[in-house]
């Protein structure tokens, strides 16, 4: 420890060695870089307890993970089914069982007593086309972490999330209980500028793909990261404009970003609709009983998935497809062409399209035009 760092910073750090266990050493860690002063003279210092806070928080993950494996037998493991998946996530007696039985016509345990629903119950929200499958999870119980990792193992891999909060109740302090829950595992929400997603890479080596910009490094800087930590092996795909600092944390720590819809559920119940800031995050008033806005569900989880439709058209046919293609946002025509048939793409000529976004319907574009939502393609090879 340097011995110019302030008398705050010093008594933090005699906590670090105090720690007994790891989670204990984790909360000294924190604590101790808050009060590190940030400089050039304390660069070193605070890389290297970012580095142990990163450390420790993947080990405290991994024990966890191991624990919840022996003692609940893997968990639970649903296969994603339809265009997207996203689980409805709330704090107990918010209607959330409700809502989702009306909005998927699937049976879930639904009663007055709180967490009656204990096992996660699975159904299908059709939006024009677009198939949504919707994950019913358990209530999040605070406190309880063997029963939220239950929950987590089906969050983590989720699309997105729909929040379901209690109208009648403190509707913010109910959002900021269930966004400090999720931030605690990993879990990020709320609108940002970048998206960093993290697999296992497919290339039998890390790879970088950067659908982005990162604003003070460079594609080699991600790959550094990736060798200092000793992670093989995987895929690192940036979207938006992300700092170094920032794609660092999300490799390091293990964090995902989700996208996310509120429902403020039993709408029915009260007689202001009051206005909120959920880190502009979309909300919308509903209600179980009297089925207000209920329709307009499918449209905000859509909305939020950064994806598009696109529909498929025959040369020479008057109808395009009825059932559409759901691609991310930022498709190009010859990567559609690639989902249809990879001869497709490879015999590529030109493309028609018809869309919002063309000067004439019918319009012929190149390979590397960029589709909206909405778009019919019809691919000439």
């Amino acid at each position: 420890m340097p011995a110019n760092l302030p008398k705050e910073a010093r008594v933090k750090y005699q906590k670090v060695l105090e720690a007994k266990t790891k989670e204990e050493k984790l909360k000294a860690l924190q604590e101790y870089l808050s009060a590190i002063p940030k400089h050039k003279g304390t660069e070193n210092l605070v890389a290297q307890v970012r580095h142990q806070i990163a450390k420790l928080k993947r080990e405290i993950m991994e024990e966890k993970e191991l624990k919840r494996r022996i003692t609940k037998g893997g968990g639970y493991n649903i296969k994603k089914e339809g265009d997207l998946q996203y689980v409805l996530v709330g704090l107990t007696k918010t209607g959330k069982s409700s809502l989702f039985s009306i909005l998927t016509g699937a049976k879930s345990e639904i009663d007055d007593r709180p967490f009656v629903t204990t096992r996660p119950i699975v159904g299908t929200l059709n939006y024009e086309g677009v198939l949504i499958q919707l994950i019913d999870l358990p209530s999040i119980m605070e406190g309880n972490e063997d029963w939220n990792d239950l929950i987590f193992s089906l969050i983590r891999p989720a699309d997105g999330i729909v929040i379901v909060l209690d109208a009648t109740g403190n509707v913010y302090e109910q959002f900021l209980k269930i966004k400090k829950i999720l931030q605690e595992n990993g879990i990020i929400i709320g609108e940002r500028k970048f998206h960093i997603k993290i697999t296992r890479s497919p290339f039998q080596r890390n790879h970088v793909i950067i659908n982005g910009e990162i604003i003070d490094g460079t594609e080699s800087d991600v790959y550094k990261i990736l060798n200092d930590y000793g992670m093989r092996n995987i895929l690192v795909e940036i979207f938006g404009k992300a700092k170094i600092e920032e794609i660092e944390t999300a490799i390091i720590e293990n964090v995902v970003f989700k996208p996310a819809v509120i429902i403020i559920n039993k709408a029915d119940m009260i007689k202001e609709f009051n206005e909120y800031n959920f880190d502009n995050i979309p909300y919308l008033y509903c209600s179980a009983i009297s089925k207000l806005n209920l329709n307009l569900v499918g449209e905000k989880i859509f909305s939020s998935s950064n994806m598009i439709r696109v529909y498929t058209k025959e040369p020479n046919e008057k109808e395009p497809s009825k059932k559409p293609l759901v691609v991310k946002r930022g498709t190009t025509v010859i990567e559609v062409a690639e989902m249809i048939h990879k001869d497709l793409a490879k015999n590529f000529k030109y493309a028609k399209i018809w869309g919002r976004n063309v000067k004439i319907q019918g319009e012929k574009v190149g390979p590397n035009y960029i589709l909206t939502d909405g778009d019919i393609v019809e691919i000439r090879a």
